[in-house]
């Protein structure tokens, strides 16, 4: 490669930036931030069901699971490692 293509492939405009997206209306936000938090809770769920054998085979400490499980709904998800 020469240092002519090399410098025209580095300088390139960013074409992989992704468009501007629209504004989203107020009742368009709160539906995704319900439908967000639902899917926390359900996983929060999903999670305080599993029996130490799936946990450890999912490589979750019980410890890090019966945390996670205790947080609000609001909050984001752990990394559970």
């Amino acid at each position: 490669m020469s240092v002519q293509s090399r410098n025209s492939f580095v300088h390139q405009p960013h074409s992989l930036a992704t468009p501007a997206t629209p504004k989203l209306t107020l009742s368009a936000r709160m539906a995704a931030m319900l439908v967000l938090w639902r899917g926390r809770i359900e996983a929060r769920r999903y999670l305080a069901e599993l029996d130490a054998r799936s946990l450890r085979d999912a490589g979750i400490s019980p410890a890090a699971a019966a945390y996670e499980c205790g947080r609000p709904f609001w909050q984001k998800m752990g990394t559970l490692r």
